[in-house]
């Protein structure tokens, strides 16, 4: 790789962190489709959504230096399609990357901790040596 096109591809990267005020990467490492509600340190709601299994969503706040930009420390509280309580995640620092099955809490969905395997799992073992 040509060494001005790397230092041009880290610039931009500091530059794009640089611009908001705040962002937080919420990573949904569990085997559901979970909602994660973000909350200031007031404890009002800022931000919602629902992150599929595996993938990860980022929130950003206003611009940097702006006028309504929320500070932390945030809280960001997981709970399943049903409504019930997945786990919380407290006092996240500002940047800062947030993993479902690292908060507090039950960490399961419905009766089971973890979805039922696929009919086929027996037969298909992966293979030891």
């Amino acid at each position: 790789m040509n060494l001005p096109r790397v230092f041009t591809l880290l610039f931009l990267s500091l530059v794009s962190f640089s611009l908001y005020g705040t962002a937080l990467y919420i990573y949904n490492d569990s085997p559901y489709t979970l909602n994660a509600k973000i909350f200031s340190k007031d404890h009002s709601e800022v931000a919602s959504m629902s992150i599929a299994s595996g993938h990860t969503l980022t929130w950003q706040d206003s611009l940097f230096d702006a006028k309504d930009y929320t500070e932390g420390p945030f809280s960001v509280v997981f709970t399943c399609p049903n409504g019930d309580e997945y786990g919380t995640v407290s006092s996240v620092a500002q940047n800062f990357t947030v993993y479902a099955q690292r908060s507090r809490g039950p960490k399961k969905c419905g009766d089971h901790t973890q979805p039922e395997p696929h009919r086929d799992y027996e037969n298909l073992q992966p293979h030891t040596k």
